[in-house]
């Protein structure tokens, strides 16, 4: 009923034409988020979390002034945006009577630097809820959401923020391990179903069925994984660690069982297998380190174009034609020749002076600041996958080299793990 009085309300004060869900009275909103009317709510919070990644505050410290200014009322009107799209009764009544006073009046002036809430961000950008069990909180996001408290703290006392960095280290230190530890309880919980079903004397039939009982279930939770943001991507990777680890822990106790044969066939598997994840960590770190260059370089094209048409629209004398005009005195020749300058060096170069600039069309600017945010979220992707592999690989270790069960429940443990890794690294949105 309340919000049927507030409609009233509006209505009361508004004249004209009125739009639909389907088809808004106006776009402004939904054209600076870059998504269709009829966006999902979940379309509109992943958009939000895009651009205002790439426009927030935080990015622009190196930029100049003129540029970061810009930013910064980029960044108001993508927050603005998603606090009126974001909640539904607003995004009804914008819909229906556009940009209305009555609606501006009664919504927030957008989305503050302290309402970024940046471990938000991260779980919903990269495996929402079906990822939560397996990666747990992101430590990016920690050190973001502490980058933000440092930028609005400046003004306070340097002691103070060496005691809160001190604490922030130490804290960080906890979390991780406290996260090892609840990454590594949720996947011995997913093992069990193989791991409980067996005992050292169980027959290949026995142990046969009871893979093929946790194969089903891997398999049922694939389809909603992959629906994830990155959620295939998720799975590969961590799949792989998963593959790796269980191969190098396997090989590692074939080292130290059996007959000299054995041994040497399992080290040498092992080391084989250190290796191997070595170089993968090398080459991914490669890409992250470059993802982040081509992502700076982009951001120094845009910065170069925005500052190119601030410089254009402050030249004077300029003609409507593009070109310069000066009718003062000009050097002769003679006077270029008294310097030992070619005369043609002299034109040239007052010619080169007097090029104007010419600046980007509104389609070339959208593309440079499409590819500038594609880049943005490559680059931040790659190092979440940094850090996500990183810790599953602890998470597997301390699984997997558990001293409170036998050799023959890690081996169990192993062999499970190694399917599902298998498995998730085959998993694909065409199948």
């Amino acid at each position: 009923m309340a919000s049927a009085s507030n409609d009233d309300h509006v209505r009361s004060g508004f004249l004209g034409k009125t739009g639909t869900d389907d088809v808004p009275l106006d776009k402004t909103y939904y054209d600076i988020l870059n998504v269709k009317p009829n966006a999902s709510a979940a379309e509109i919070k992943r958009a939000y979390y895009t651009y205002s990644l790439q426009y927030h505050p935080d990015r622009t410290q190196g930029l100049d002034e003129f540029t970061r200014r810009e930013y910064a009322e980029r960044f108001k009107q993508i927050s603005h945006a998603y606090s009126i799209l974001s909640d539904p009764e607003k995004r009804t009544l914008y819909n229906r009577y556009g940009k209305d006073e009555h609606i501006m009046s009664q919504g927030p002036n957008g989305v503050s630097l302290e309402d970024f809430d940046a471990e938000e961000f991260f779980r919903f950008m990269f495996g929402g809820e079906e990822f939560v069990d397996i990666i747990g909180d992101f430590e990016l996001a920690k050190s973001f959401k502490y980058a933000l408290s440092e930028l609005l703290s400046e003004n306070e006392q340097t002691t103070d923020r060496q005691n809160q960095r001190s604490s922030h280290a130490a804290e960080r230190a906890q979390a991780h391990e406290e996260r090892i530890k609840t990454l590594s309880e949720n996947l011995l919980s997913k093992l069990s179903i193989f791991t409980d079903t067996l005992s050292s004397d169980s027959s290949a039939l026995e142990s046969t069925q009871a893979l093929d009982k946790f194969i089903k279930k891997i398999d049922a939770d694939i389809p909603n994984q992959l629906q994830a943001p990155y959620g295939e991507h998720l799975l590969h990777a961590i799949g792989y660690v998963y593959s790796s680890k269980a191969r190098f822990w396997l090989t590692k106790m074939d080292s130290q069982e059996g007959h000299l044969g054995k041994r040497l066939l399992g080290f040498g598997k092992n080391f084989q297998s250190t290796w191997k994840d070595r170089i993968h960590i090398v080459k991914e770190t490669v890409k992250t380190v470059k993802c982040a260059v081509q992502w700076q370089q982009s951001v120094s094209r845009l910065t170069s174009a925005v500052d190119d048409e601030s410089e254009n629209s402050q030249l004077p004398f300029q003609h409507h034609s593009g070109h310069l005009e000066y009718s003062g005195p000009t050097p002769s020749e003679p006077t270029a020749l008294a310097t030992n300058k070619p005369v043609s060096s002299v034109k040239q170069k007052q010619k080169s002076s007097t090029q104007p600039i010419v600046p980007l069309t509104d389609e070339e600017k959208r593309k440079l600041e499409m590819d500038t945010t594609a880049k943005s979220m490559e680059a931040l992707w790659r190092a979440t996958k940094l850090e996500i592999e990183c810790i599953q690989r602890n998470v597997c270790d301390q699984v997997l080299s558990d001293p409170a069960c036998s050799r023959q429940i890690r081996r169990y443990r192993c062999k499970a793990l190694s399917k599902m890794g298998d498995i998730w690294q085959q998993a694909t949105l065409s199948n």
